[in-house]
């Protein structure tokens, strides 16, 4: 009898730890589906800030240059333009290396 009570419980473990098992499986690729579901929405975000950044940009580079009398001044607004492009390019080029090493994992 007591024969028969340890195989059932021996059973029993191998059924729970199967189930456990399972679960766990479960879970990793609910995690994976979510990580990747992560790493969209963050390039998402990024390509809005991109977006929002370029047009803030035009309309300033458009602003300027309309109001602008003077050569001096109009190679001022230009220096200044320059220097927006440049920040402008560079928050691309650093979401571009974001979206690429989470590509990479």
């Amino acid at each position: 009898m007591s024969y028969k009570i340890r195989r059932l419980k021996s059973s029993l473990q191998v059924d729970k730890s199967w189930r456990l098992q399972q679960t766990v499986k479960i879970l990793k690729e609910q995690i994976e589906s979510l990580n990747l579901e992560l790493r969209y929405k963050s390039y998402e975000l990024e390509q809005i800030k991109q977006s929002k950044g370029t047009e803030e940009l035009y309309s300033i580079i458009g602003s300027m240059l309309l109001n602008i009398d003077d050569t001096h001044e109009v190679t001022k607004n230009l220096l200044i333009c320059d220097r927006l492009i440049k920040s402008v390019l560079t928050e691309l080029l650093d979401a571009i290396n974001i979206y690429n090493s989470l590509e990479q994992e």
